[in-house]
């Protein structure tokens, strides 16, 4: 390993080099040793589509655990057999008994190289799915997103000019091409929020600590959420009051098929940043809401599909605003996590301040799964260019690679990633509430 920085030569080798970051925390009734996690990311390693786990999904977690990230958040599972019509391109599944060996292994591998590690579970995508059958997908409205070029980073603008096709809404499967939506109907949103509260106990049984909500980014219950893309005339549309029904219904049903077997989270976009969209001050009047009926947690992103710009920032800590706003309405012990914040510093004055509790990271992790390794002895670390070629790939349905670490997408090959043997009498089974 590489000596400390001269700057911090000062420290005592027990002592990180950014203490805030490295204090353990606690979530509901799950301890993390650190204020570190991984954001989830759809890396599209899952290939087949058929939403089943494998080598290289496991041995991508294990490079993030074993480099010392508290949390990892699995990239988005699709939590229904409806949503998993309408994938981003490949997804994750859990929905039936055939998805709990994989997803095991997932927990077991994770749990193995010391971190803990949390589900994000979606009930689907809505009016932002694609369908490689050209069907129109269930949202809240009949109301297709529009994906704007300009609100892309540059350097996907670039790409966009040189290979045009990409944005030809002509040319099917395309990952930014948008299907006209449906609306759904009362039936179908019911089924749907059932669905997915027993797919919650099987994400207990598979051994995960905890389930985050997937409703973020413009997708489903972002949209159920937003004037923009919520045009129904029924108790699910018009007013906040009924707008919110459908992340409320989702919730309180996960709470009754689970209990307190796990913490319960969600994420959330802190402001939609569209017109006509959810403004922060609406955003938090939900996040209230859920504080009192008993959330664990709220993980922060921003935008959405069409505020692209907002989803993927070129600079540090764009949302901590967003998220002191969050923090105002939460009770105290709910938690708060915030992404893109790639300098330790930086992070450790947002914790120190009071505007968040956590940090997650996503492109920072792709570039070096050491960073909090790194970070704690007070190391240099690769940082993230912010370069877009890892969302260049998704966006024409390609695996994650990165110009700066050759071994993402291949960590399969490497055996210090290799699960090693379980320790002896540490099999155990989910403790879940009673079924109803």
């Amino acid at each position: 390993m590489k000596k400390p920085s001269a700057n911090l030569s000062g420290r005592s080798a027990a002592t990180p080099a950014y203490p805030e970051l490295f204090e353990p925390i606690r979530i509901g009734n799950c301890e993390i040793k650190n204020r570190v996690a991984m954001a989830p990311m759809n890396v599209l390693f899952s290939m087949d589509n058929r939403g089943y786990a494998n080598e290289q999904i496991m041995a991508y977690y294990a490079a993030r655990a074993k480099g010392g990230t508290g949390l990892i958040i699995t990239e988005c599972v699709l939590g229904t057999r409806l949503a998993s019509r309408f994938p981003f391109t490949s997804n994750l599944h859990l929905f039936n008994n055939t998805h709990l060996p994989g997803l095991e292994e997932i927990v077991e591998t994770i749990h193995a190289f010391g971190a803990k590690t949390f589900i994000q579970l979606s009930i689907g995508f809505g009016r932002q799915g694609h369908s490689h059958d050209h069907e129109a997908p269930p949202a809240p409205s009949a109301v297709p997103y529009e994906p704007n070029p300009e609100r892309l980073p540059e350097k996907i603008r670039k790409y966009i000019r040189k290979h045009p096709s990409v944005f030809n809404p002509k040319i099917p499967n395309m990952g930014l091409h948008p299907h006209v939506p449906r609306e759904m109907t009362r039936d179908e949103i019911k089924n749907e929020i059932e669905e997915f509260g027993h797919s919650c106990v099987l994400a207990v049984m598979a051994g995960f600590d905890g389930i985050e909500l997937h409703a973020p980014h413009g997708y489903l219950e972002h949209q159920f959420l937003s004037p923009r893309s919520n045009r129904r005339t029924d108790e699910y549309g018009g007013s906040l009051k009924n707008r919110m029904r459908f992340v409320l219904e989702v919730y309180e049903k996960v709470r009754e098929m689970i209990g307190n077997a796990v913490p319960v989270g969600i994420r959330l976009s802190g402001d939609e940043h569209m017109p006509g969209g959810l403004p922060h001050e609406e955003l938090k009047v939900v996040v209230r809401e859920l504080g009192e009926r008993g959330i664990d947690y709220v993980h922060l992103s921003s935008g959405s599909y069409e505020a692209f710009d907002h989803m993927f920032p070129g600079k540090d800590g764009t949302m901590l605003d967003e998220a002191a706003g969050f923090k105002s309405v939460l009770p105290a012990h709910v938690p708060v996590m915030t992404p893109s914040i790639h300098d330790p510093a930086m992070a450790c004055r947002a914790i120190r301040a009071g505007k968040t509790d956590l940090i997650s990271l996503g492109r920072q992790l792709l570039i070096d799964p050491e960073w909090a390794n790194k970070v704690q002895a007070g190391q240099k670390f690769r940082k993230c260019t912010r370069c877009s070629e890892c969302l260049m790939r998704t966006s024409v349905s390609l695996p994650v690679r990165c110009l700066h670490n050759p071994n993402l997408g291949r960590e399969k090959y490497i055996p210090e990633y290799w699960r090693p043997a379980r320790a002896k009498g540490r099999l155990v089974m989910p403790q879940i509430a009673p079924l109803p």
